[in-house]
């Protein structure tokens, strides 16, 4: 084999070698802040504060106080793979750290400016070093307190064509902010504080109190009541919180896994946990949890992917099998029976009053705010149970309606329901699809109408009919911009989690224009003085929430729809029967009755010759 001089192999400089691993490991700002941040845990820090400004590309700063560098050791941290993690390759056989590999600091500095400041518990003074775009580091001596100090600044200043890539400031803040709100919750013993721009937008207790950490990131409306679990086996126990049937989101986004403290994703234990509610909360729902596994190092692999978000675990279906019977025992606990009635703010009504935060107050210092959290989740805890208690099980109803198709020269075949159909008659000109009349017969299970029509049996989905008469008369009255906003009194006060906070900082204007007023009242805090005409009562907070979570559509369409779902009949509503013919009459005047505004089946239809085949009967 023969090349020239430029086809020859060599071997690559260090600098241009260090640019090409960081693309494994630094992907975007929130990588870096994972990676900074695990260092912190490694070293057994107890209080962690992470700064970032302009969503991390100018500036991210973690700062903690734990073992610190020694001043020989402090410039090897950023050579590649450094690490006081493992010694010998049998050690990855055993991973108890987050971080092995030693490729993190490198990595960073290989595509950014980074400072770091570091001083172990004893000594006089620190060390600070410097590096900048891979180049050899520049050591001094400084002043310092206890712990480590480190501050990215440029990131990706020395390859364009990555930074480019990258999303706007405020969506790369929101990863920043999701990476940060799963350690806090893998290590609830740690103290964690997160800035934004100036901005604090989370802190948590650290006192060790998994659901003190839930409260104060999620608010105590969604921290006090979810469900608290726990389990164990051989050489593996778990324990977590997950959500009450009737506290669901539009999104994963709020939903944990921990495998010995480290954030994973897992697509068995995700299904394992969301079975337990198929039938429970509605489609397209998603429940909220935190789920701790330890389990013994030996049986997890974490060292087969790079950013370590997939491990190999061993037993899994076993586990998942575990999971899924702990999850089951605690939706059939008194605590996850839905509240009698439910104010406006979301609170019980006489359940106790509400924690001042809820009432508008607010802390100035957001560690006493964390303080507080935790404090008031023990208080609760210690309250006396006095929520009614869970019926006797006798059996699961899955709500479906199970029909049988008998076709020609075959046995019977089941299937969960019929066809969902579309319109025989060809739509007209202007697009509008016609359903015939029909006729109230009944209602099944509360959430189905029977309907007789000239051409078969009518089965409508009650909340799905109602949905999409309602998102036509607001489609007719015009966009949300164009009709007043309804004001609150006294104005609702909200607790965001971060990611909420973020993504409503960066669509307030958005939302101002659409009839969401909303002022900031502190860390985490927010006032909600008027919303769109046409919500209605109760639910602010929810569709606001879901109008943040969706981004796929333009936002008046969004809200629309959202306020059309929001003020429909329910599923397992009781109608009485000049309710049902008024929605069938409503229905068949709309443009298309025949799928709700989110494309979901409204309408079934059974024509003559099917009903004969379920009766083994023959057409003449």
């Amino acid at each position: 084999m023969t090349g020239s001089q430029e086809t020859r192999i060599t071997i690559l400089d260090a600098m241009t070698a260090n640019q090409i691993a960081a693309g494994e490991v630094v992907e975007r700002p929130a990588s870096v802040v994972k990676e900074l941040v695990e260092n912190s845990l490694d070293a057994a820090a107890r209080h962690i504060t992470v700064e970032i400004e302009g969503g991390g590309l100018q500036l991210i700063r973690v700062r903690d106080d734990g073992r610190g560098i020694e001043p020989e050791d402090a410039p090897l941290a950023f050579a590649r793979h450094a690490t006081s993690k493992i010694r010998r390759a049998a050690d990855l056989a055993r991973i108890t750290t987050l971080g092995f590999r030693g490729e993190a600091l490198a990595s960073i500095a290989a595509v950014a400016r980074v400072e770091m400041a570091t001083r172990p518990p004893g000594r006089p003074g620190g060390t600070l070093v410097r590096v900048a775009g891979g180049k050899p580091p520049e050591v001094t001596e400084t002043g310092c307190p206890p712990g480590t100090s480190v501050t990215v600044k440029d990131l990706f200043y020395n390859t364009p064509a990555r930074r480019q890539y990258l999303k706007k400031p405020s969506t790369e803040a929101r990863a920043i902010v999701a990476t940060v709100e799963r350690l806090a919750l893998g290590h609830p013993g740690v103290a964690f504080s997160l800035s934004l721009d100036g901005r604090r937008s989370l802190a948590t207790p650290g006192n060790g109190d998994l659901q003190a950490v839930l409260a104060a990131l999620y608010g105590l409306e969604i921290g006090r009541e979810l469900l608290p679990f726990n389990g164990s086996g051989a050489g593996w126990s778990l324990h977590g919180f997950t959500s009450p049937p009737w506290l669901h989101r539009s999104n994963r986004d709020q939903q944990v896994l921990l495998i010995n403290g480290r954030y994973i994703t897992n697509r068995l234990l995700t299904w394992a946990i969301e079975s337990c509610y198929r039938n429970v909360i509605p489609a397209g729902r998603h429940p909220l949890f935190v789920l701790h596994l330890a389990v013994d190092p030996g049986e997890v692999d974490v060292n087969v992917h790079p950013a370590k978000l997939e491990v190999r675990l061993q037993r899994e279906q076993d586990l998942a099998r575990q999971v899924t019977n702990l999850v089951k025992g605690a939706l059939f606990t008194p605590r996850a029976v839905a509240p009698a009635t439910i104010s406006r703010s979301g609170d019980r009504k006489g359940a106790g009053s509400a924690p001042p935060v809820q009432q508008g107050f607010t802390f100035r210092e957001p560690d006493r705010q964390a303080r507080y959290w935790g404090e008031y989740v023990l208080r609760e805890r210690a309250r006396e149970n006095r929520e009614p208690e869970w019926p006797e099980k006798t059996g699961e109803n899955t709500g479906a309606i199970k029909t049988r198709e008998v076709p020609e020269g075959n046995g019977p075949v089941e299937r969960d329901k019929p066809d969902p159909i579309g319109p025989e008659t060809p739509a007209e000109e202007t697009g509008k699809q016609v359903l015939p009349p029909l006729r109230a017969l009944g209602q099944v299970f509360n959430t189905y109408i029977l309907a007789g029509g000239e051409d078969g049996l009518y089965i409508i989905d009650q909340h799905a009919a109602h949905e999409r008469c309602r998102y036509e008369a607001l489609v007719k009255e015009g966009t949300p911009g164009s009709h007043p906003a309804q004001m609150l009194e006294p104005p609702l006060p909200l607790h965001l989690a971060p990611d909420m906070q973020v993504k409503l900082i960066d669509q307030i204007i958005t939302l101002r224009e659409l009839g969401f007023i909303i002022e900031e009242f502190g860390t985490g805090v927010f006032l909600l003085r008027s919303v769109p005409l046409g919500i209605p009562p109760g639910k602010e907070r929810e569709v606001l929430e879901d109008f943040l979570a969706e981004s796929t559509l333009p936002a008046p369409e969004r809200l629309l729809k959202l306020i059309a779902c929001h003020g429909a009949i329910k599923a397992g509503q009781s109608l009485a029967g000049a309710e049902m013919q008024k929605l069938l009459d409503d229905l068949r005047g709309v443009d298309h009755p025949y799928t709700c505004p989110h494309g979901r089946p409204a309408v079934v239809r059974l024509d003559e010759a099917q009903l004969a085949r379920y009766f083994h009967r023959h057409l003449k």
